[in-house]
């Protein structure tokens, strides 16, 4: 999707040259500049994100450019360069990503905000919910894991939400809803995790 979806250099062009609907371009358009979802307001009531979202996979996913510049990618998430050749089986997964750097790896065309594993919700949905719930006061961080850049299927993908601290009863109710029919779930007192094969 390079120059339709994500780091588009103004909304016009955005909207001229994606195929993809009105909404679901505007939507991806301002959370990957970094809006908030509940300040992107039609005729002054917020928009409904859930439900746009929710329309997602009539975006083709093949569509999306990912950017080959794996230095950048790497270091963005693990503070340092990979030694690809000594990486077994050309993926290595990462545990605490945060809403910051799932943001910069969007932004700089590393992460498809449609890319999902498998049932799990799409990128641009744990961003969305990350970001929410940040903003409450919760902080939530990302796993998942990064392809070689040797191989054909480079990308980065989230299969995991992580959130460390005081859960109430209002959080694990947004996190159930979020994180619908995870393959692992768990729900503590001080830990909430969700995590997709």
């Amino acid at each position: 999707m390079t120059g339709t979806v994500y780091n588009c250099p103004n909304l016009s062009e955005c909207l001229h040259n994606t195929h993809l609907n009105r909404m679901q371009a505007l939507l991806l358009y301002f959370l990957n500049k970094g809006v908030r979802p509940e300040d992107i307001k039609i005729d002054g009531k917020p928009l409904q994100v859930n439900e746009i979202l929710t329309r997602l996979p009539s975006i083709n996913p093949s569509d999306f450019t990912c950017n080959r510049d794996y230095l950048t990618r790497d270091n963005i998430i693990f503070g340092s360069y990979l030694q690809w050749e000594e990486v077994c089986g050309g993926a290595k997964n990462f545990y605490n990503l945060t809403v910051e750097q799932l943001q910069q790896l969007i932004d700089l065309g590393f992460a498809s905000p449609i890319e999902r594993q498998n049932f799990s919700p799409a990128i641009c949905e744990f961003l969305t919910f990350g970001r929410i719930q940040k903003n409450r006061g919760f902080v939530f961080t990302f796993e998942g894991y990064v392809i070689s850049p040797f191989r054909e299927d480079y990308r980065v993908s989230i299969d995991g939400i992580v959130f460390r601290g005081t859960v109430s009863q209002e959080l694990i109710n947004d996190f159930q809803v979020f994180s619908t029919s995870p393959d692992e779930i768990d729900i503590k007192h001080n830990y909430l995790r969700a995590w997709w094969d």
